[in-house]
This record gives C-alpha cells, sequence and structure tokens, in this order.
C-alpha cells in the first residue's frame, strides 16, 4: 500500500511539473534587430526560503523514489498499471467533459477576439 501511494506522489509530481512548465513563457526572438516590447502585466514570483527548502527536499524524494522505481521491476510494472490507469481516466474525463471543454475554448476566444477588436479601434484616431 505505501508503494501505491509513493507512486501516486511521483505521478502527482510529474504531473505538477509538467503542467508548472508548460505554463511558462518561452523565449522567442520575433527578428534580429527589432527590439521585443516589455509588457508590464507580468508577474515575477520568487519562492521564499523555506519553500525553496521544502521544493528541493520533494525534488530529491522524487528522484530517489524515481531510482527506486527503475531498479526494482515490480515497483516498474506498478508504475506503468498506475500510469495505464492515469491516462484511461485522463482521457474519459477530456471525453465526457468535451461539450464543456469546447465551450469554454470558444468563450475564451470570442472574448479574445472582442478584445482585440476594442484595442485597434483604440489605435486608430
Amino acid at each position: 500500500m505505501t508503494r501505491f501511494a509513493l507512486l501516486l506522489v511521483l505521478f502527482a509530481c510529474l504531473a505538477t511539473t509538467s503542467a508548472a512548465r508548460s505554463q511558462q513563457p518561452t523565449a522567442k526572438s520575433s527578428s534580429p534587430g527589432k527590439e521585443s516590447v516589455q509588457r508590464g502585466d507580468t508577474l515575477e514570483v520568487k519562492p521564499s526560503p523555506e519553500l525553496q527548502r521544502s521544493l528541493d527536499d520533494l525534488a530529491a524524494a522524487v528522484h530517489a523514489l524515481a531510482l527506486r522505481i527503475t531498479s526494482d521491476p515490480e515497483l516498474k510494472a506498478a508504475a506503468i498499471q498506475v500510469a495505464t490507469g492515469l491516462v484511461t481516466t485522463a482521457h474519459q474525463v477530456v471525453t465526457e467533459q468535451s461539450v464543456v471543454i469546447q465551450e469554454a475554448l470558444k468563450t475564451a476566444a470570442d472574448r479574445i477576439a472582442a478584445q482585440s477588436t476594442q484595442q485597434q479601434r483604440a489605435k486608430k484616431p
């Protein structure tokens, strides 16, 4: 049972890390010689020393768990089963909620289009 709990924590950490990385902005240069415009709508957050220490401890624990999973065939098989279950569950949730997801995306696209139109009107004299 403790192995299952450890595996669940590992996959939750991996999912959180993956989600955090996907939300990080990527540095793109539009063209050489042109300066990019910095927007003032971003927020830089630095973790407190206690939080950073906790994150480092968590990273070390996850790393140790990953090493145990790769070295123990029983744990590796259990990890694969858990991962398969997570993927199946995620697929089922997305399938069941596809209408809601599509409506949310359409609403977001409409709001973006309206805001873009409003900004273009404001720029024209």
